[in-house]
């Protein structure tokens, strides 16, 4: 399918006008939201509007102590949709590569956020924005050494989350966040060599877009990608049009490699009431062209 044809499917009639939430569910594509949780109504917002998961700030529940945790489980479980992901699962400064890594603090921090993770009923935990530091190594570093000492953690951290029944998904960063794993190109050759279930990727389609990274590389990619975060990259707000960014080129390259997951909408809204069921709908479109 042509990119022109690709638009056109997608946008219906018009890929000017604005899309809605009245568009029904893609089966296999879902449309979540990354949402704190606490202090907010996020989540219950979030089913409120016709979001199908949600994708949760775990870097706010880590210091709750067991029975704080517990209420918010409570929670979250009776909004009614599925808790599947959640990222900032381990602490933000905490280095997990390099010589500044200790193993039994890391080990430590894994076993925690895991098990919150396995409370909640996640299957997946993200490894991105919130860790960049976590992964930045000392200045110069070669990228053979950088493969290497994260191919460490990688075996590492899919163990333990083998034991506990879920998949760890790498985020590639900007270099402007950290110098390891800027690109999907080096995630992808992370995960080949971790050779895990439990160790597999999440791309983010603002940061490929700021990366001006080739979208080919999808085509070997998809079948790792578990999760894909999104949002309008002109100032990573929430979408409002098919045609408002590239989505018909992300979309084209996660089809060729028959990507098959959820989106999660990673931005900020103006007014998420008006603007999230028009996020929700501008994606079941494009998800319609995945199908």
């Amino acid at each position: 399918m042509r990119r022109r044809e690709f638009l056109r499917v997608a946008a219906g009639v018009s890929i000017a006008g604005a899309a809605s939430a009245a568009e029904a569910p893609v089966p296999g594509y879902p449309i979540g939201r990354c949402v704190r949780v606490l202090g907010v109504t996020a989540p219950e917002d979030a089913q409120r509007v016709g979001f199908e998961y949600l994708e949760l700030a775990l870097q706010d529940l880590l210091p709750l102590d067991d029975s704080e945790f517990e209420r918010v489980v409570t929670r979250l479980k009776a909004i009614g949709i599925p808790l599947v992901s959640g990222y900032g699962f381990l602490p933000p400064k905490l280095h997990v590569a390099g010589p500044g890594a200790d193993w039994a603090e890391v080990d430590a921090a894994l076993r925690r956020g895991l098990g919150r993770a396995k409370q909640l009923g996640l299957q997946m935990v993200v490894f991105g924005n919130l860790n960049g530091e976590s992964r930045r190594m000392v200045n110069g570093t070669s990228p053979e050494n950088v493969q290497r000492m994260m191919l460490q953690f990688g075996k590492f951290a899919a163990r333990l989350a083998a034991q506990h029944g879920i998949t760890i998904l790498i985020e590639p960063l900007p270099a402007r966040t950290t110098n390891a794993i800027n690109t999907v190109a080096e995630a992808l050759r992370l995960v080949e060599a971790v050779a895990s279930e439990h160790f597999q990727m999440l791309v983010d389609f603002g940061y490929m877009t700021e990366g001006r990274e080739d979208l080919t590389i999808l085509h070997r990619t998809a079948r790792h990608i578990r999760q894909i975060e999104i949002q309008n990259p002109n100032g990573r707000v929430y979408p409002r049009s098919v045609d408002e960014a590239d989505y018909a080129s992300f979309f084209l390259a996660l089809k060729t490699g028959g990507y098959r997951g959820g989106f999660s909408v990673h931005g900020a809204p103006t007014e998420f009431f008006t603007d999230a069921p028009r996020a929700i709908g501008v994606l079941r479109q494009l998800a319609k062209t995945l199908a």
